[in-house]
């Protein structure tokens, strides 16, 4: 029976890995000054070679805390792609939330941030790629590519950011 207690505590601890709360403040991956949207918006180049990192993850299968080939979840595919480009981002999809700069949805490029959950509550990330697809750990098929207007993710959409690269 402590087995099986202990089992499901480790288990409640992952199961909430991916939208724990907490507080970051890196200035690193911020902007700063009142007009940084307009240079932000046109001196913005997405990460060289993106769409060739995003490849090297297909495939993998999701596990809900997990962080290797074997298994990962949204966060941390999302920092295992921009530790590549040598950034170093926390490993929740909330802490990697209070990033960057928010940005309209209108304005979306390769290697933004798009997060979803439920009432403003980060439960998901993904990184954008263009053409309104992006990628991202899904519980049912690991990596993949999936596009912002499928049912599940268009109603859960909340925001996205753009990092300091």
């Amino acid at each position: 029976m402590e087995r099986l207690f202990s089992f499901f505590c480790i288990f409640c601890l992952l199961l909430h890995s991916c939208a724990v709360k907490g507080e970051l403040r890196s200035s690193e991956y911020y902007f700063s000054g009142k007009n940084e949207w307009g240079s932000l918006a046109t001196d913005f180049r997405p990460p060289e070679g993106l769409e060739g990192r995003i490849e090297e993850f297909l495939g993998i299968p999701y596990v809900l805390g997990g962080s290797t080939i074997y298994g990962m979840d949204c966060s941390a595919f999302v920092q295992q792609v921009y530790a590549i480009y040598g950034m170093d981002l926390p490993r929740t999809s909330i802490l990697q939330s209070k990033l960057g700069i928010r940005i309209p949805k209108s304005a979306l490029l390769p290697g933004d941030l798009v997060f979803f959950g439920e009432r403003d509550s980060v439960s998901h990330v993904g990184i954008y790629m263009g053409g309104n697809s992006f990628a991202n750990a899904t519980t049912s098929q690991g990596v993949k590519y999936s596009d912002l207007d499928e049912p599940y993710f268009f109603a859960r959409y909340l925001f996205a950011i753009r990092l300091k690269m």
